[in-house]
């Protein structure tokens, strides 16, 4: 500049020395020619004092002229180096902007007082494409006026920094926009256009909101949770924590230590196991006696955390109740293993009076019975018919009481036996039980149906009996119908496989289905039809055992159907 300004300066005396001898040579030409004053010569050299008096005069203001003229040029060549440099120096401003506002990952667009886009920086760009010239309700909205609430226009109403968070579905996915804008003065305080910043905030949004679950999960929490400054100060606990020790407000414990909820002597026994975990890189959990509000002790469990920053993580749970449990199931196991030594000992009786069925009842039975027999066939010519009745009633007994230990002996190996379950085809069982029937009396006309494919997962002994007392009762209680019609099938019942064997027999009411199921309870006379009682008791045993139920329907004189209902097949285990 300092170059440019000399060689300005030369320029103009050079000029001016121009001027003032053009000036010189034009008033001795005028003198000499136009004036007749004399010769050209004579005028240029040697002029008259008055003709010498205005060529100095003119000299002087061509001098003052020349002298105005580079000041007047200094300054302007002064102001336009100043505006060069300016200009320089705001074109790298605004290089340094634009290239700020590229680096911006969000869109960024620099609008006037008309929402004509200036300026987008290129995530803005490839947000919409190139629309610098476009009006921003048009370009991103497709819109012909302001978007009611846009921030831009409201921060042209105010002069003040405005945002707005909204939500859009944008491909089938919902993400939240975050869009903020701040107002661009002149040099007067005009706003002369704003600056508009879109951000998703989609991630945070979803942050945010992860928080808060886990903030009202926390506060939901029925443990205590607690956040300690490394010096185990309270920075933040849960409702929840407060109430465990008995305080109605959290804000009482804000900034109070733990070892204000804890007796001496449990923080002496505390300490030194926490600080050894802590030491060697792991939280501790443990048992503890917490101290509540009122002075009262109870039983806690505790788990605490390290946090990089040294803060503490602490989780407390009141486990009185446990306790309480634990000491009740102590009691109950107490009282089980009591149970179970009466049991073993009823067991062991049951087992000396099978003993007793099977041998030392069946000896003088057999006696009994063996006498009656001698005794009708050696005096037979010597008794009357009374005494006859008598021995035959004696044998009858034998034979009832033989029948009578015979089932009890079945019934109590059914409760003794220990299941041995495999796939059965009870339709195949159900059609040998009934030929074994029919060969006591060949002469009834029976409607036998059986239903094809019945099978089961279960004991194929305790089946056998299982279907042997409901069909033969079924046989038995149909021995007075002109035609018998016993039916072996099956259905479901709340998605089980229910078996039923119905026959059209002389039924019993329903006001008795419940104690059929019970040892020595009958429906009918045993004079009418003979049996023990204990037939029904043990198809209740045996299905009881195998995990199903047994139910039964009937009326008098229209038949009865046994339902019942065993383990699931094999495969549906």
């Amino acid at each position: 500049m300092l170059s440019r300004l000399r060689k300005d300066r030369s320029y103009s005396i050079a000029t001016g020395t121009v001027l003032i001898l053009a000036s010189w040579l034009t008033d001795s030409f005028l003198d000499a020619v136009l004036f007749s004053e004399g010769p050209f010569l004579q005028q240029l050299l040697h002029p008259q004092a008055q003709e010498l008096t205005y060529r100095l005069q003119t000299i002087l203001f061509l001098l003052v002229f020349m002298a105005c003229a580079c000041r007047k040029s200094q300054k302007v060549q002064e102001a336009t180096a100043a505006l060069e440099d300016t200009v320089a120096k705001l074109a790298l401003e605004k290089g340094r902007t634009e290239a700020i506002l590229a680096s911006v990952p969000d869109a960024v667009t620099v609008q006037d007082r008309d929402f004509r886009i200036l300026y987008q920086n290129p995530p803005a760009r490839q947000f919409k494409g190139e629309r610098v010239g476009q009006h921003c309700y048009s370009a991103y909205h497709d819109r012909e006026d302001v978007c009611p609430g846009c921030v831009v226009n409201e921060c042209f109403h105010d002069g003040l920094l405005h945002r707005q968070e909204v939500t859009h579905v944008i491909d089938g996915q919902t993400r939240h926009i975050e869009t903020s804008a701040a107002p661009l003065v002149d040099a007067t305080g005009a706003v002369t256009a704003a600056i508009e910043l879109v951000r998703d905030v989609t991630e945070r949004k979803n942050r945010e909101n992860m928080l808060k679950k886990q903030f009202a999960a926390i506060e939901a929490s029925m443990d205590g949770i607690a956040l300690l400054t490394p010096t185990g100060d309270y920075l933040y606990l849960n409702k929840a924590h407060a109430e465990i020790y008995g305080y109605p407000s959290q804000q009482e414990l804000f900034s109070q230590t733990w070892k204000k909820l804890y007796t001496n002597e449990e923080r002496q026994r505390l300490e030194p196991l926490i600080s050894a975990a802590f030491e060697q890189g792991h939280g501790w959990r443990g048992e503890a006696s917490g101290l509540k509000k009122d002075g009262s002790l109870f039983p806690q469990e505790i788990s605490l955390s390290r946090l990089e920053d040294g803060g503490i993580i602490c989780v407390v749970r009141d486990i009185s109740e446990r306790r309480q449990s634990e000491e009740a199931i102590r009691k109950l196991n107490g009282s089980l293993r009591q149970q179970t030594l009466e049991l073993q000992a009823t067991n062991r009786e049951l087992e000396a009076f099978s003993y007793s069925l099977s041998h030392d009842l069946r000896t003088p039975l057999t006696t009994v019975y063996t006498a009656g027999q001698a005794l009708a066939e050696m005096y037979r010519d010597l008794l009357d018919e009374t005494g006859l009745s008598l021995v035959n009633a004696i044998n009858t007994g034998c034979e009832n009481m033989e029948q009578f230990i015979e089932a009890m002996l079945v019934l109590f190996r059914v409760t003794r036996t220990e299941l041995a379950c495999e796939e059965v085809d009870l339709g195949r069982m159900a059609d040998d039980i009934i030929a074994e029937l029919r060969m006591y009396d060949l002469e009834r006309s029976l409607d036998w149906r059986n239903e094809a494919g019945m099978t089961a997962w279960c004991d194929p002994h305790l089946a056998r009996v299982l279907l042997q007392n409901l069909l033969g009762n079924a046989w038995k209680y149909t021995s007075r119908n002109e035609h018998t019609c016993i039916e072996f099938g099956q259905g479901l019942r709340d998605g089980m496989h229910e078996f039923f064997v119905r026959d059209n027999g002389i039924g019993f009411k329903m006001s008795d289905a419940e104690k059929i199921f019970k040892p020595f309870q009958r429906c009918h006379l045993s004079s009418d039809f003979p049996g023990t009682g204990v037939g029904l008791a043990t198809v209740f045993r045996i299905v009881d055992r195998h995990g199903g139920e047994v139910r039964a329907e009937g009326e008098p004189g229209k038949g009865a159907c046994f339902y019942f209902t065993l383990q699931a097949p094999q495969h549906q285990v």
